[in-house]
């Protein structure tokens, strides 16, 4: 089994240091959402089971913790939908004998229709959960979801989900200029967040290149102004200040830029040739491209990072 299956701690701008736990193998999902980091989905699926383990994920998360890496978070996300994996119950029962640490599960949301699925990360401390689409149109549009999935039973799982759940929600909303990001939108997603009461909401847009090239970032002011029709719990997290080139470990940032001194790689080409996990090295790419260190070029539908030669 991959090493990777743990990765980080890596900087999050919404969990501090999370320490990220894979449970699924790579684009296993039931989205293939136009907006995906981590590029298109295969194939789209329902279909819960134990991909990993429990007992796999436990080891090689006991083992990195006894390295004494105290993160702020232990997110349950990485490669695809968490909530597929049919042992999540007892991967966050297991990990609260571990450690203290907090639990936080990173989900597109969709299997909150099932309510076994709402009771298998209930015992998580916080649930971060997607709403990308205020109505069923922007829904196929955006997502692009396993054709079982609706819209209307998909938010409807996040109502239920809350009213049965006594954590934190932290509500991501994507959005995607000419998409989902007109005022009249943000207006009836607000209807549902209304009926879905998060604790947080997070107003997110492209910070990074994205599985579809027609994708494009929300200017910041424009996302203050749909934090104020959606209330006071909203809030940016898109990043549009400059990043310190001190954000994350030099080390790693020094290793990429030798990488891609010698070629343009793609995310898989990078994540391989360190040996680490490929949302791990999207910590430091979205910062080294604002830094003007690196730069994204798309090619035959992937995306190539090569260093960014000064005339």
């Amino acid at each position: 089994m991959s090493k990777n299956l743990i990765y980080g701690p890596v900087p999050s701008r919404r969990l501090g240091f999370s320490l990220g736990v894979d449970l699924v193998p790579y684009k296993i999902c039931s989205y293939d959402c136009i907006y995906c980091q981590l590029g298109p989905t295969p194939a789209t699926t329902m279909a819960r089971k134990p991909y990993i383990a429990s007992e796999v994920i436990l080891a090689h998360l006991d083992a990195r913790l006894k390295e004494g890496v105290r993160p702020d978070f232990i997110t349950l996300a990485g490669s695809g939908e968490p909530t597929l994996n049919s042992e999540i119950e007892a991967i966050i029962r297991g990990i609260k004998t571990l450690t203290e640490i907090p639990v936080a599960v990173l989900t597109n949301g969709s299997l909150l229709t099932d309510e076994k699925v709402r009771r298998d990360i209930s015992g998580a401390d916080v649930v971060l959960p997607s709403l990308d689409a205020c109505d069923a149109e922007v829904f196929l549009k955006i997502n692009r979801p396993h054709r079982d999935i609706s819209f209307e039973t998909m938010a409807e799982g996040l109502v239920a989900f809350r009213q049965a759940y006594a954590g934190k929600i932290w509500l991501e909303i994507f959005l995607a200029a000419g998409v989902n990001a007109e005022e009249a939108m943000i207006r009836k997603f607000k209807v549902w967040t209304d009926r879905i009461h998060p604790d947080k909401i997070h107003l997110n847009t492209a910070v990074r290149p994205t599985a579809e090239s027609y994708v494009y970032s929300v200017p910041e002011e424009k996302l203050l102004m749909f934090c104020k029709t959606l209330g006071e719990n909203a809030e940016i997290i898109a990043p549009f200040k400059k990043h310190s080139k001190n954000n994350g470990s030099t080390d790693i940032r020094a290793k990429i830029l030798d990488l891609l001194d010698r070629r343009p790689c793609t995310l898989p080409d990078i994540a391989s040739g360190l040996g680490s996990h490929q949302n791990e090295i999207l910590k430091y790419i979205e910062p080294m491209i604002s830094d003007q260190e690196i730069e994204a070029r798309r090619i035959d539908e992937k995306i190539f990072y090569r260093r960014k030669r000064t005339e």
